[in-house]
């Protein structure tokens, strides 16, 4: 709606994970880093959390095309299955689909299609988002899976994403040796200040090459305290900042403008 008026080329604050503006933080450019070496080297278990809106589900569509063609990749972003489905849906992703409803059937197609793709130097990687709501049945399955190998290395690499509530479900006796195997753990943690201001930035050079659209800095450290540096809200408050721009008529949001968009923001949004 406020597009043209501002200059922009697309919307610079939706919520989609588009990875074209993701913000290359130092911290997300490590934490990059550090999931695509783990990958490569074929660690096995890789753990990623961070607070809802942290920015996890863009870093792993990143890290998606980053990997060269030596791996193949198999992205799970509705874990509130039974693990019967989570086999069949890990299958399927990698081309292997069977209907079968044997647990076992569904490891035994997967273990072959690893030992296919490992003797052309190929690996493979689970990554399953929202991991928080896996059941414990299906994180032991996920543990047993991680049992699928060589003498020598490891045939599937796992990336296990998920919110704080994860680590404390890990940290259960049941899941100890689940937990145990985890091999690289990564946290998205929020913005500073500096960084807020860089990301908004980012985003609104990103959106288009010939944007009229100005954040004051005063401003930017009012919804740097109110979104917690969590890009989500930040997103939320900076998109609706622009709305109420748009309708007073200027490209400048000052405090009087943010002041008017924080009207529009829950009370439970911008609060602990």
């Amino acid at each position: 709606m406020y597009e043209s008026f501002f200059g922009f080329e697309e919307k610079p604050f939706t919520h989609t994970p588009n990875t074209k503006f993701l913000y290359l933080s130092e911290q997300h450019e490590g934490v990059l880093k550090t999931l695509l070496y783990g990958l490569e080297s074929r660690i096995g278990f890789t753990l990623l959390t961070g607070e809802v809106g942290s920015g996890k589900t863009t870093t792993i569509r990143t890290l998606l095309n980053l990997v060269g063609r030596a791996i193949e990749t198999c992205f799970i972003f509705n874990p509130l299955v039974n693990t019967l489905d989570l086999l069949r849906s890990i299958n399927r992703d990698f081309g292997n689909e069977w209907e079968t409803s044997s647990t076992q059937k569904q490891i035994d197609i997967l273990n072959q299609y690893l030992l296919a793709i490992n003797a052309e130097g190929k690996t493979a990687a689970v990554i399953i988002d929202e991991s928080q709501n896996l059941s414990f049945e299906a994180l032991e399955m996920i543990r047993m899976l991680s049992n699928l190998e060589t003498e020598s290395e490891k045939l599937l690499n796992i990336i296990l994403v998920g919110q704080p509530e994860l680590e404390e479900k890990l940290a259960t006796k049941n899941l100890r040796q689940l937990s145990q195997r985890i091999q690289i753990h990564v946290k998205l943690q929020p913005l500073s200040l500096s960084q807020t201001m860089g990301y908004i930035q980012h985003r609104l050079n990103i959106s288009g090459s010939k944007v009229a659209a100005h954040f004051e800095r005063n401003t930017i450290k009012k919804i740097y305290k109110k979104s917690r540096g969590i890009p989500r809200l930040i997103n939320s408050i900076c998109d609706l900042s622009l709305m109420a721009a748009y309708c007073s008529n200027t490209r400048v949001i000052d405090n009087k403008v943010l002041t008017r968009a924080l009207k529009e923001v829950p009370s439970y949004v911008t609060h602990p």
